[in-house]
């Protein structure tokens, strides 16, 4: 009897040691914690926000850490899920490098459109797709391109990027940002460089180019085609011809199918440039700076057609004969 009471004594000991423990030693780390870091937060409030957050125990060891790595005034500003436990050096890589909460940043692809970017925001987010459109409407804006007066929307200017999203961002902001990036990656260009191209007409607006870099966008599948395609449609403007660019009916009937049918090439649209002349009233897709750079310095060439050669990678078969586009075209 005797020996078990020793036990039992014992067995309490221990559990008075666990208690004392888990009451006076280090905080438990359990769960996610989701930080919002505001523009211009200095790392030693970044700190303290982490600290406050259960994320980490000592402000002072985190400061140390970032001061040793040079990190501290690398911090980006953004929303974060950080792992209670993390160790400190990889929730500095974390906030180094950006790497945001995957639902609070969204990545807009080059050659989406209005309407894709709109149902791609109401997948990920709270924006909803009729609040995303009406906000990408002109409304007034005095858009940064000369020529672009009579722009039909906002397509073309909402750059492709990542854009980081907090929550106070709604569709005005988004839209906001898009037009400020789009700034920030175009205003450094050579809107007149592409009248000095051998190919290009030498009237263009810089709206109007931006129109023929959408279509190289939508049309071009590997990179060094790009500035092919662009020369293609010049060719084309300059010859009097239709430019008959497939893209342009698959943005006048609202879907990027592969196969267009007969009806289809028959919408009556002016987007349609298979059945009207000249370019279409504004771009297609919102492209991107690779594009953007094909349509002011295309290809030094006489190519009037082009047609997929139907190999994985999406090249085209260019050539300024129409006889040889057709052989090509019947050959697939």
């Amino acid at each position: 009897m005797r020996r078990y009471g020793l036990l039992a004594a014992g067995a309490i000991v221990i559990l008075v040691f666990a208690v004392a423990m888990s009451t006076h030693g280090s905080r438990p780390k359990v769960g996610v914690a989701e930080i919002h870091i505001a523009p211009g937060t200095s790392a030693a409030d970044i700190a303290r926000m982490l600290v406050d957050n259960n994320v980490i125990d000592s402000a002072d060891d985190f400061m140390q850490k970032a001061q040793d790595e040079g990190a501290a005034a690398d911090l980006k500003a953004g929303t974060y899920r950080l792992r209670r436990g993390e160790p400190i050096g990889n929730i500095i890589a974390d906030l180094r490098q950006g790497k945001q909460a995957a639902d609070k940043v969204l990545t807009v692809p080059e050659g989406f459109d209005i309407a894709d970017i709109a149902g791609l925001l109401a997948s990920k987010t709270a924006i909803s797709a009729p609040a995303y459109g009406a906000a990408a409407a002109v409304n007034g804006r005095q858009l940064p391109l000369p020529g672009a007066g009579k722009a039909p929307s906002l397509e073309g200017f909402l750059f492709p990027s990542t854009y980081n999203l907090d929550e106070d961002t709604d569709a005005a902001a988004l839209v906001k940002q898009q037009l400020e990036v789009f700034r920030e990656n175009t205003g450094g260009l050579d809107w007149s460089g592409a009248a000095g191209q051998r190919t290009a007409p030498a009237n263009l607006t810089p709206y109007q180019i931006l129109i023929v870099a959408s279509m190289v966008e939508r049309e071009a599948r590997v990179p060094e085609e790009r500035p092919l395609v662009a020369a293609v449609i010049y060719n084309r403007l300059k010859s009097g011809m239709k430019l008959e660019v497939d893209a342009t009916v698959q943005y006048a009937i609202g879907a990027w199918k592969k196969d267009l049918t007969e009806q289809d090439l028959q919408t009556d649209s002016p987007y349609n440039t298979r059945l009207y002349a000249g370019l279409p009233p504004g771009p297609i897709c919102n492209p991107g700076l690779a594009s953007i750079q094909a349509a002011l310095q295309p290809a030094a060439v006489n190519y009037l057609y082009y047609v997929a050669t139907g190999d994985a990678a999406g090249h085209h078969f260019f050539t300024d004969s129409y006889d040889a586009f057709l052989r090509e075209k019947r050959s697939r």
